[in-house]
């Protein structure tokens, strides 16, 4: 039996006796599907008791197999590094405790759980989970190994941060999750946002079912989405009880009877051999060709000249398309400027590029503002020099109707002023310029000139 059969049965029955949500898109048509189909009806358990047991026991196979798958893919990780202790049982110990850590995270999320696991754990693991002493529990097994070994932490810790090995704990860890199942919003979006595209259950399942049985790679897997199109119409149909049901609305260009009643084809029949669940009945004998079909057609293929009116070249086109892609791809989203710079600034400090290049713009400005500074305190040193040279000192500096006569020299003083001043007077006549000197002149004989005129009396 495949494992994506099975998911798909664990699917059907959790949704229909214990109202979980569904894991897989076509589920709910499926489900809604089984009130009108009678060969799904005779598969599906009648009582909810029955229902509980197949439950457990198909989880029980599926979250060992994802046990066992997760082991293998660590190991062979773990093998490629170099361990630092002698211990043998030092390698599983540490797979066992990182994955006891990804089931309590992935499928305890309660404090009950947490104390008394689901049965569909195994009873080695639950009691692992249980027991805070066993060395393979992850609080005990740092304790152990750890602690008072800064070798075998640091081994520990780069091991479990190494990128390949955390993306395969994050494909362990979302494989639980689908196993738990009813799968909430936010962990879908989570997962939607690691990956960057849709959350593809089917895709997961089928690449541990070729890791767990290499035999199984020679089959198609069963694709239940084609098979289960013609349910289409029930997606607006709420999964209700009884009566309460509500009806369908119905194409009338379908005939519905057809539709439910119709067998499968030998492709779908060939696959659906691989899983008792979806085992069809017998087909029906073939019908008989009709008479026609041994008459010639005349093909436009072999026409010469024929076009069939589109290559691969327009769906290429369609491809580079700016407005698909920019619809179809997904946008990065990238933090801002500050977040990148607190980011760094955690991560490096003082040595941060933008930290040293702030540092370095604040002593330029600081060195700018010194010299400006320098500036013009130089300026202001050097004008109050000038006006102290301007500025004449001691007695010469007191105006000349100030002075403070002595009593000795009052008479002496006296002529010296008025020799001083007809010095002056002198020494300013001299000095004006004969163009001068003549325009004063004329200008004293134009004023003591008489009227020559005559005057003229009007009668």
């Amino acid at each position: 039996m495949k494992t994506n059969n099975y998911m798909w049965k664990l699917d059907l029955l959790e949704s229909k006796f214990n109202k979980s949500t569904p894991r897989f898109p076509h589920t709910k048509k499926l489900l809604i599907a089984s009130n009108h189909n009678h060969k799904l009806l005779k598969k599906i358990p009648k009582s909810p008791e029955d229902a509980q047991v197949e439950i457990e026991k198909i989880k029980s196979d599926i979250f060992q197999k994802k046990y066992h798958s997760a082991y293998s893919k660590l190991a062979k990780e773990v093998e490629k590094k170099t361990i630092p202790v002698d211990d043998k049982e030092f390698v599983s110990k540490l797979i066992t405790s990182k994955l006891i850590k990804i089931i309590q995270s992935a499928c305890l999320n309660s404090k009950e759980l947490k104390t008394n696991p689901p049965t569909y754990i195994g009873q080695h693991l639950r009691e692992i989970v249980i027991d805070k002493s066993n060395e393979c529990n992850p609080s005990s097994f740092y304790i152990t190994f750890c602690q008072n070994d800064k070798a075998v932490n640091n081994f520990v810790a780069n091991l479990w941060n190494n990128k390949n090995v955390k993306k395969i704990l994050d494909e362990i860890e979302w494989s639980f999750r689908v196993v738990r199942g009813n799968l909430t919003r936010q962990e879908k979006d989570s997962r939607i946002k690691a990956t960057g595209s849709k959350v593809d259950l089917k895709d997961n399942e089928d690449s541990d079912e070729g890791e767990e049985d290499d035999s199984e790679d020679e089959h198609k897997s069963l694709d239940l989405e084609d098979a289960y199109d013609k349910f289409a119409i029930y997606d607006k149909v709420d999964n209700g009880s009884g009566g309460e049901e509500q009806q369908p609305e119905l194409d009338p260009n379908v005939n519905y009877n057809e539709v439910t009643d119709e067998e499968p084809s030998e492709e779908e029949s060939s696959e659906d051999s691989s899983d008792d669940f979806f085992e069809d009945e017998p087909p029906k004998k073939k019908q008989k060709q009709s008479q026609d079909s041994g008459k010639s057609f005349n093909l436009p293929q072999l026409a010469s000249g024929y076009f069939s009116g589109g290559s691969d070249d327009e769906e290429d086109d369609a491809d580079n398309d700016k407005v698909v892609k920019e619809i179809t791809t997904q946008r990065k989203n990238r933090r801002g400027q500050r977040a990148r710079q607190k980011i760094w600034a955690k991560k490096y400090g003082k040595e941060a590029k933008h930290v040293k290049k702030n540092q370095e713009i604040l002593a330029s400005e600081r060195e700018r503002r010194q010299m400006e500074f320098e500036e013009r305190q130089r300026k202001r040193e050097l004008k109050a020099k000038l006006l102290a040279e301007k500025q004449q000192t001691g007695a010469n500096s007191l105006p000349l109707g100030e002075r403070k006569p002595t009593t000795s020299n009052t008479a002496s003083t006296i002529p010296q002023s008025s020799s001083v001043s007809t010095n002056s007077v002198a020494t300013e006549e001299k000095s004006i310029h004969p163009s001068w000197e003549a325009k004063r002149l004329e200008k004293e004989k134009l004023k003591n000139v008489k009227f020559q005129g005559k005057k003229v009396v009007f009668d």
